[in-house]
């Protein structure tokens, strides 16, 4: 019987930014986790996935108590940029489906390691458990399709992208502004912009709008920046 490892908090590898849980096992290949629990597996997407697709639109899955083998098709995912089926890492019957994407698939962006897991299968075969990867041995083939399939992972999935490159930070901003202007507090917004005074200038109107600069990444001459309105004083009184 394969024994499931009691979860620790923060139990999480980055590689190339992107978090993988070094509790789960996983199906590399195709992006998918599994966590066993008795005779059940949970199972999800992983953040390459997450990632990669864009913002997702739409879930659907197959009936409870479908019979599955290993690879056949539990579900589908659509994104903005892709379209996906969901398939089961191991043989056995469809248990459970997470009803909440279906209202909600952009949950697979934000949490799907947690809130987004896309169904509970019960265990057919415990020995196909061994075809599935496990941290840090699966890390480098990971790491390769993140590569591969040029997935950015960030502190926090963006609402709205603004990518200008070979222009002042300062038209960057003015655009941004006029953006978040019109969002509600908590929008999230990836910039992208090759400007060599970029870090500066972020800081500055970060300090001057009270919006915050969540994180920067550094690719080459490109700086990217995920920023968040934040709540105006009189809002937040």
């Amino acid at each position: 019987m394969f024994v499931q490892l009691s979860p620790q908090p923060g139990e999480r590898l980055k590689i190339n930014h992107c978090e993988f849980p070094d509790r789960l096992l996983y199906d590399v290949e195709q992006g998918t986790w599994v966590d066993l629990k008795e005779d059940v597996i949970r199972v999800g997407i992983t953040s390459l996935l997450s990632w990669s697709f864009g913002v997702f639109s739409a879930v659907t899955f197959r009936n409870i108590g479908t019979a599955l083998v290993r690879g056949q098709v539990v579900g589908t995912m659509e994104g903005s940029r892709h379209f996906d089926v969901f398939r089961s890492p191991i043989s056995g019957n469809l248990s459970a489906v997470n009803e909440h994407l279906v209202d909600d698939p952009g949950l697979l962006n934000k949490d799907p390691y947690g809130e987004a897991w896309f169904a509970e299968i019960g265990v057919k075969d415990n020995g196909e458990l061994g075809a599935l990867g496990r941290l840090p041995q699966a890390e480098r083939r990971i790491a390769e399709l993140l590569k591969e399939r040029h997935v950015h992972c960030f502190a926090a999935f963006p609402d709205f992208e603004i990518v200008d490159t070979g222009v002042e930070c300062q038209a960057v901003l003015a655009k941004l502004n006029d953006l978040l202007g019109r969002s509600t507090p908590g929008t999230v917004v990836h910039v992208v912009s090759d400007d060599s005074s970029a870090e500066i200038e972020m800081q500055r109107w970060s300090d001057q709008t009270g919006n915050s600069v969540v994180e920067v990444q550094k690719e080459g001459r490109i700086f990217h920046y995920i920023v968040r309105k934040e709540p105006s004083r009189a809002e937040e009184v």
